[in-house]
C-alpha cells in the first residue's frame, strides 16, 4: 500500500510540476527569481521588471497571467517543452540558444562585469586567469570562462551565492551581469566591479514556430518603451532591489 501511494504521489507532483498542460486562458511565464531588479522575491511573490514585461504581454493577448520560478539551467527548456509560454529570466540573445528558441526583440542592453575584492584589485580579463571564478551556473558568465578563459568556473545558483564565496574565499572573482552585479556590491566596502567584459542584450525566448505569440511580445516591447512603462519598472524595482540589499 506505502509502494502504491508513492507511485501515485510521485505521478501527481509530476503533473503538477512539469506534465504538458494546454491552457489557452494563461500566459504562463517561467523565470528564474534570484536576479534582482529583473526578477526577485517580493515574500512569496515573483516580481521584477521582467515579471511586469511579460504580465504586459499576457494583457495584450487578453490572458490570464501566471509565474513559475525554477533554476537558471531549466528555463529555456521549459518553454521547449511546453511546460510554459516564454521565459524571461535576464536572458541573454546567443548564437547557440536561438538555435533552440525564438528571441524577441531585445527590451535591455548589458554587459558582464567582474566582481572582485578591492584588496585584490582587476584590470582586465587576464588577471582573472587560472585564477577561481565564480559565476552562476547555466549564463553567458559561465560561457565566458570557459571559452574565453579557457577553464572551468565555481558554479553557484546565483550571482549573490557567488559573491558570497568571494567573501568566503572560494573563488577569486565573480563574473555576472551588470545590474545585479550592483545589487550584490552595494553597502559592500570591500568590493568592486570592473568595466564591461561584454555587451550583451536581454530578450524574452519562445518555443520555436509561434509567429503570433512573437509579435505579440514584439508589440508589446515596442510599446512599453514608447509610454515610458520601461523605464518606469527599471527605475521602480531597481530601487526595491536596492533596498531589500540594505536589509
Amino acid at each position: 500500500m506505502k509502494l502504491k501511494n508513492a507511485v501515485f504521489a510521485a505521478l501527481a507532483a509530476v503533473c503538477a510540476c512539469g506534465c504538458v498542460r494546454e491552457d489557452d486562458n494563461a500566459i504562463r511565464m517561467i523565470t528564474e527569481a534570484t536576479f534582482p531588479p529583473y526578477e526577485f522575491l517580493r515574500g512569496q511573490e515573483i516580481v521584477g521588471i521582467d515579471v511586469e514585461i511579460c504580465r504586459a504581454v499576457a494583457k495584450t493577448l487578453g490572458k490570464e497571467f501566471k509565474c513559475e520560478t525554477v533554476d537558471f539551467d531549466s528555463v529555456i527548456p521549459a518553454v521547449i517543452s511546453r511546460k510554459a509560454d516564454l521565459a524571461a529570466a535576464g536572458i541573454t540573445i546567443t548564437e547557440d540558444r536561438k538555435k533552440n528558441v525564438d528571441f524577441s526583440d531585445p527590451y535591455v542592453r548589458t554587459g558582464i562585469v567582474m566582481i572582485y575584492k578591492k584588496s585584490a584589485p582587476y584590470a582586465k580579463a587576464e588577471d582573472a586567469k587560472g585564477k577561481r571564478v565564480g559565476v552562476q551556473g547555466g549564463t553567458t558568465s559561465e560561457t565566458y570562462v570557459l571559452e574565453q578563459l579557457g577553464q572551468e568556473p565555481e558554479r553557484f545558483r546565483s550571482p549573490a551565492e557567488a559573491v558570497a564565496g568571494l567573501k568566503a574565499g572560494r573563488v577569486e572573482f565573480v563574473l555576472a551581469d551588470i545590474d545585479p552585479a550592483k545589487n550584490c556590491v552595494k553597502g559592500e566596502d570591500d568590493l568592486a566591479i570592473s568595466d564591461f567584459v561584454t555587451s550583451e542584450e536581454y530578450a524574452v525566448a519562445i518555443r520555436k514556430g509561434q509567429p503570433e505569440l512573437l509579435k505579440a511580445i514584439n508589440d508589446t516591447i515596442a510599446r512599453v518603451k514608447a509610454d515610458g512603462s520601461l523605464a518606469k519598472w527599471i527605475a521602480q524595482y531597481t530601487e526595491e532591489a536596492d533596498k531589500l540589499k540594505e536589509k
